[in-house]
């Protein structure tokens, strides 16, 4: 009878530990898929690269300013024109 509660002690501990250390890995999986890991593990290496990125992003942001522009301008010009036409 001893010998049996001994094996299943065993047992147990032993299945503790399997999922302690899964436990563990899954832990590490996780905080490797936080945002603040994923950016570290895909930044740009260099400060080049970074500046080029930067530069690059503002000039998408200014030319999509100035097409939102034009646009609105160029619905003023369109209306304008139609209200001189009818008025002839």
């Amino acid at each position: 009878m001893d010998r049996e509660a001994a094996v299943i002690r065993a047992e147990m501990s032993q299945t503790r530990a399997e999922l302690d250390r899964k436990i563990a890995r899954l832990e590490d999986r996780a905080r490797d898929m936080s945002p603040r890991r994923y950016w570290e593990r895909h930044k740009p290496e260099y400060l080049l690269d970074q500046m080029i990125g930067g530069v690059l992003t503002l000039v998408g942001i200014s030319l999509a300013w100035s097409h939102l522009r034009s646009r609105r301008h160029q619905r003023a010009r369109v209306r304008a024109a139609l209200a001189s036409y009818e008025a002839w």
